[in-house]
């Protein structure tokens, strides 16, 4: 079976993250609303309409690729930021951002491969024999200060009874370019007990009687793996859970929102959570 943990050890090494390693690469396929790019080989060039200092303009990128052993055939679809006042941290994040995306494909290739002959049954239930990973992403946040970006991740092991989706988030300081981790957002070490506590109840209540309690008080132990989905939205810090982790798989995934004034007295000042 597929960890379904694995986008956690993505994140943490997202900037070192590399291609799928398939022999004829990614194709990039760009299509945007306020940003124009073209790329031929290793040349890019690109016009936007966003005046700089202001909002940046999100595009739309697709990593598209297939490789032969194992088979497996990938197309995630990624936000690229354009019309920032700064050429070199605009560079950066979008690098980061592809990077991220690469190494999503990256860690689901290497568990295929980690996979005895045996472990699935040939073709599956459905008669599927190709793996596959899909995704999209989701604008949580876009200012003037931070973006932040949701993504849902759907990978399938050819044989496998049925697909999973998983969670993974981005969020960067505008300023300089920084991928935001958790810690960043609160000052003290005691932040995760909170936000264990304060989840459970958000998730209770969204879920009402379909709720199982212990899936989740086990989905929300306070300790960084559990925690390491989230994103700032107009209205609180959201909390992404994915499939299977505090609810039943069918459930599929689970976000909740908890309002920055709650989180007040544990938020760093000045911070994202005091200024979002």
């Amino acid at each position: 079976m597929i960890n379904r943990k694995f986008m956690f050890s993505v994140l943490v090494v997202g900037f070192l993250a590399s291609s799928c390693g398939s022999s004829n690469g990614p194709r990039t396929v760009t299509s945007t609303t306020t940003t124009s790019t073209t790329e031929v080989g290793s040349t890019t060039s690109s016009t936007t309409t966003t005046q700089p200092g202001v909002v940046p303009a999100i595009g739309l990128k697709s990593y598209v690729t297939s490789v032969h052993s194992p088979s497996l055939v990938a197309n995630i679809s990624y936000p690229v930021l354009g019309g920032m006042a700064s050429g070199q941290i605009q560079q950066n994040i979008n690098s980061a951002i592809s990077t991220a995306v690469a190494g999503y494909v990256s860690s689901f290739k290497a568990q295929l491969e980690g996979q005895s002959a045996t472990t699935l049954p040939p073709g599956g239930g459905n008669g599927v024999t190709q793996s596959q990973i899909s995704g999209s992403f989701i604008k949580e946040l876009v200012d003037s200060q931070y973006v932040s970006f949701k993504f849902l991740i759907t990978t399938y092991a050819a044989g496998a009874a049925s697909p999973t989706t998983e969670a993974a988030c981005l969020t960067f300081d505008l300023s300089n370019g920084q991928l935001l981790t958790l810690s960043d957002l609160f000052s003290g070490s005691n932040y995760l007990a909170t936000l264990a506590t304060m989840a459970r109840t958000a998730i209770s209540t969204k879920l009402g009687q379909g709720g199982d309690q212990t899936l989740i008080n086990s989905g929300t132990q306070p300790n960084a793996v559990n925690f390491s989905n989230w994103n700032l939205t107009a209205n609180g810090l959201e909390l992404t859970f994915s499939q299977g982790l505090v609810a039943a798989a069918a459930s599929g995934v689970v976000s909740v929102i908890l309002p920055y004034s709650g989180l007040s007295s544990l938020a760093k000042s000045p911070g994202p959570l005091t200024n979002p």
